[in-house]
């Protein structure tokens, strides 16, 4: 695999469990709902869009559905099969979200503890039951010729291969710039001990991109690095792959969910999550129904990772019970500290932090004999780096977020400050 492919795949996983990362700090981070249970989430989401947009007439099936949302706008064309399947999508979120109101009516009102393991044994026992039931969602042989959006698409071609390349490539420069251009003003921002890390991090990461490839294949495999977005071998002409536009795809609902978020944590109403978290007292001396509020966020977060779990599905193509464990939420957890609780940009450098290290380290050389303790090492590596920052920075690499605060009185300010 060239290391621009693996980037695509990589980055793809990091935007999927961001998005699935951001709703459990919804719970979690603002509102102090600690949920063992959020993989439940993620496996609703993927399992309902992937029924609700599969063939009727799907072979190897024998479980609820299909009910081809995207067949029942096809005639509309490849946009109508698109909204049919984004419906699909919205499904997936709803159905997350309704699970949660089941579980969180009888769990919210139990202690941080109790509720911890109370939805971590929910979550067992809904994974139980979509594995052990298979004419519900086909048990333990799993859903496969799942409806990929705008595959019909793809490979995009707009003409020849210089103008596929100028175009698609000029967008990878400006993607490159972008990134250069914030790191630049977080290392302005940075102490010397955070200046001094992010020369060695993206030093390494550098090294590992841009020049190891030019030494190994020369300047076509640096050039196929810099124009990562276009792909040389998709069609006569090259183009954008249908694993570049997954990517899109993905960075497009991670940045939904990311501004959805943020609105909501910077408004009265999340600054009512937030005094729920410090002590739920406070705000019930006040009037308000934290019930209702911790309710609404436990909802929201698990809608953001049903939302996920659709396009998990999409990105493997295949979904089965065995991908829905419990680790995945712990290592949502893991993230989270990581990068920072309480902190949607934590969030994302947690994610980038830990699948980087648990998805990059397999491509490490080693002799077969010893794949096995690889494996092991992955994971004493990021708890390794997990004490490290616990010690040094307890708060995560970028601490609780600012809000923004309204006063008493003020334009956006109102009875709902807390």
């Amino acid at each position: 695999m060239a290391v621009a492919d693996f980037l695509i795949t990589l980055v793809t996983f990091i935007a999927i469990y961001s998005l699935f990362g951001i709703g459990l700090n919804l719970k979690f981070g603002f509102t102090g709902l600690i949920d063992f249970g959020h993989v439940a989430y993620f496996m609703v989401g993927a399992y309902v869009t992937v029924v609700l947009t599969l063939p009727a007439d799907a072979a190897t099936y024998g479980g609820i559905g299909g009910f081809d949302l995207p067949g029942l706008f096809a005639a509309l064309g490849p946009l109508g099969s698109l909204f049919g399947w984004v419906l699909g999508v919205v499904g997936g979120m709803v159905a997350a979200a309704l699970v949660s109101l089941a579980v969180g009516v009888p769990t919210l009102r139990l202690r941080e503890d109790y509720l911890a393991i109370t939805a971590l044994g929910i979550a067992t026992i809904l994974n139980t039951v979509v594995k052990d039931e298979d004419w519900l969602f086909n048990g333990p042989y799993g859903i496969s010729g799942i409806h990929k959006p705008l595959v019909d698409v793809f490979p995009l071609s707009l003409g020849s291969f210089t103008v596929n390349m100028a175009v698609f490539g000029l967008l990878s420069v400006a993607v490159f710039a972008y990134v250069a251009y914030w790191l630049v003003n977080r290392f302005r921002e940075a102490g010397r001990t955070g200046r001094i890390a992010m020369a060695v991090s993206v030093g390494l990461v550098s090294l590992w991109y841009f020049v190891m490839p030019a030494i190994d294949g020369g300047t076509v495999e640096l050039t196929k690095n810099v124009l990562w977005l276009f792909d040389p071998t998709a069609g006569p002409n090259g183009g954008l792959d249908y694993d570049r536009f997954v990517l899109i795809l993905a960075v497009g609902f991670l940045a939904g969910g990311y501004h959805w978020v943020e609105r909501t944590i910077n408004s009265p109403y999340g600054r009512v999550l937030r005094a729920i978290r410090e002590d739920e007292d406070v705000p019930q001396a006040l009037g308000k129904e934290t019930f209702q509020y911790k309710m609404q966020g436990l909802m929201f977060g698990s809608a953001l990772a049903g939302a996920a779990g659709a396009l998990w599905a999409v990105n493997i193509g295949f979904v089965s019970p065995d991908q829905f464990a419990s680790t995945i939420t712990f290592f949502a957890f893991t993230a989270v500290i990581i990068g920072g609780t309480a902190n949607n940009k934590g969030v994302i450098l947690g994610t980038t932090v830990f699948w980087a290290i648990r998805n990059g380290t397999r491509f490490i050389d080693v002799p077969s004999q010893y794949s096995i303790q690889l494996a092991a090492a992955r994971l004493i590596l990021i708890g390794a780096i997990l004490i490290v920052i616990l010690y040094y920075r307890p708060q995560g690499l970028l601490g609780e977020q600012d809000y923004d605060i309204d006063l008493p009185g003020s334009a956006t300010g109102g009875s709902d400050d807390v």
